[in-house]
This record gives C-alpha cells, structure tokens and sequence, in this order.
C-alpha cells in the first residue's frame, strides 16, 4: 500500500495517533487530544461514532462492526482480507507508522478475549523495539512497553494502594531501576519468569523512575497518574512493514478431509 507524499507531510504534523479496537471501554471516557489522528480498528469504529468523532482512517476485515455503518467522505476506508497474518490493531499501526506517528494511544484493547489482549502486549513492545511509544487504556489502569529507555511520572496524586507493576517482557532485562516508589531496585537484571515487579505503589507527591538498558519492560499504571514522558535510546526504524491487504502467501490453509465411514473408519 503506497501513501502519497502531500498526505504524508500533512499529517506528520499529528504527533499522536488514538486507535479505538472492538474490545472492552469500561467506564473510563477517552481522551482524543488536539491534532491526534483518529483511527477506528474494525469494531472500534462503533466506538469512536458513539462518541460523535468522525474518524480519519477506518481499516480492518469488519467481522466485529455491530452496527450497520455508513462513512464519511472524509474517512479513509482500508479493508482487509479475513485471512490475514496482522490482526486489525497491527495493520491500524503499520497504517500510522507510514504516516510518521510514532506515539500512540490505545482504547478497547482489553477484556474480551485473553489472546487477543496479550497480542496488544506484544504490539506494544514491537511499537517500543522500532523507537516508539504506546500507551494501552485498560479498566481505569494504562499499559506501556518501554525498550532501553527511562520514563519518569511527574509528582502528582495517585488514589492509595493503587498498584503500580513492572514486569520484564524481554528474557532477562538488564539495568532496571525504580526510583519514587515505595519498593526500589538501583541497576539489577529483572527475568520474565520471576514477576518480582508485581504490586508497586506510588509514593505522595513523589517523582518517579522507571528505567532499563539491556530489554523491555512492560509497565501498568494508574489511569490518574500524571502522564510520564519516555526517553528513549532506540534509534528509530522508519520501517513497520506495510499494511497487508491480501492475504500472505506464507498463511497456507490446511484441508481438512472427512474420513470415509465403514470398517476402516476411526
């Protein structure tokens, strides 16, 4: 799929794309800032029309689109094969990534089907590995990945006893430290399978540090907790891959056979 080079420009200028999936909205109103770009992931799109936003892109194969939908003129529509490699929510991004966007916001990426949670988890840490940034809205708690980078939350309020965990998604991740919360770590290799991470707190009005050097670090915070920024010391990788919109030829389709029934059928 080839992008023109006048859009291409024009819409760098975005700095932040909101993708709206089919999955869970709880009962935390999302927040759309100015100048976003707004995509609708396949079910999504009955999302973001209930909230009055007319999307600028709509992309997915539409088997999780509830409502009979017409859209706008001003909506650029990508359909997509029903057998394809990328789920919805990939394609959403490789569609921004050529755009420019490197920073993203995710709502209805949680709940519903366990799979399909854990491949949000998963694009988000591709997103961190190419030098980006997501930010995954879940029940009134966001989930981030960073790569070899530190993010830092401004001191601010934070409801108590609200956790706060950190999790390695790489192997090992080497060189993490805490710094502002109320369980530290200065400069240890954190495993994937030793989730010491788990249950964090915020401290009251209290910076706090995030950092790894070696990995990816998966992060779940409160949805009120002042937004971080992220550095980030990945060099950035213009390249995501291309929006797919025919099916692969490495998704090869096995034929299953109906066994003859008589004295040699199981």
């Amino acid at each position: 799929m080839s992008i023109s080079s006048n859009k291409q420009s024009s819409f760098r200028r975005a700095k932040k794309a909101v993708i709206f999936g089919a999955g869970e909205y709880f009962d935390e109103m999302p927040f759309i800032p100015a100048n976003a770009y707004v995509i609708a992931a396949d079910g999504g799109y009955d999302h973001v029309t209930a909230l009055g936003v007319t999307p600028h892109a709509f992309i997915g194969d539409m088997d999780s689109v509830v409502d009979d939908y017409s859209v706008s003129a001003s909506t650029r529509m990508i359909e997509l094969p029903a057998e394809k490699d990328d789920s919805d929510m990939m394609a959403a991004v490789r569609y921004a990534w050529q755009l420019g966007i490197r920073s993203f916001e995710f709502y209805g990426v949680f709940g519903g089907r366990m799979d399909h949670s854990f491949a949000n988890i998963q694009l988000a840490a591709k997103i961190a590995a190419h030098g980006g940034i997501a930010f995954m809205h879940a029940d009134h708690m966001i989930c981030t990945v960073i790569t070899d980078s530190v993010l830092r939350f401004p001191a601010g309020y934070v409801a108590s006893r609200r956790p706060l965990s950190v999790f390695s998604y790489s192997s090992t991740c080497a060189h993490v430290s805490l710094e502002g919360l109320k369980y530290t770590l200065d400069d240890v290799e954190m495993s994937s399978i030793n989730p010491v991470g788990l249950s964090n707190e915020f401290l009251p009005d209290t910076p706090a540090l995030i950092a790894v050097d070696g990995g990816s670090l998966v992060i779940m915070y409160p949805s009120e907790a002042p937004s971080p920024l992220v550095d980030s010391h990945v060099i950035e990788d213009g390249d995501f891959g291309a929006v797919q919109t025919q099916k692969s030829e490495h998704l090869n389709m096995q034929t299953v056979s109906t066994p003859r029934r008589g004295k040699h059928a199981a």
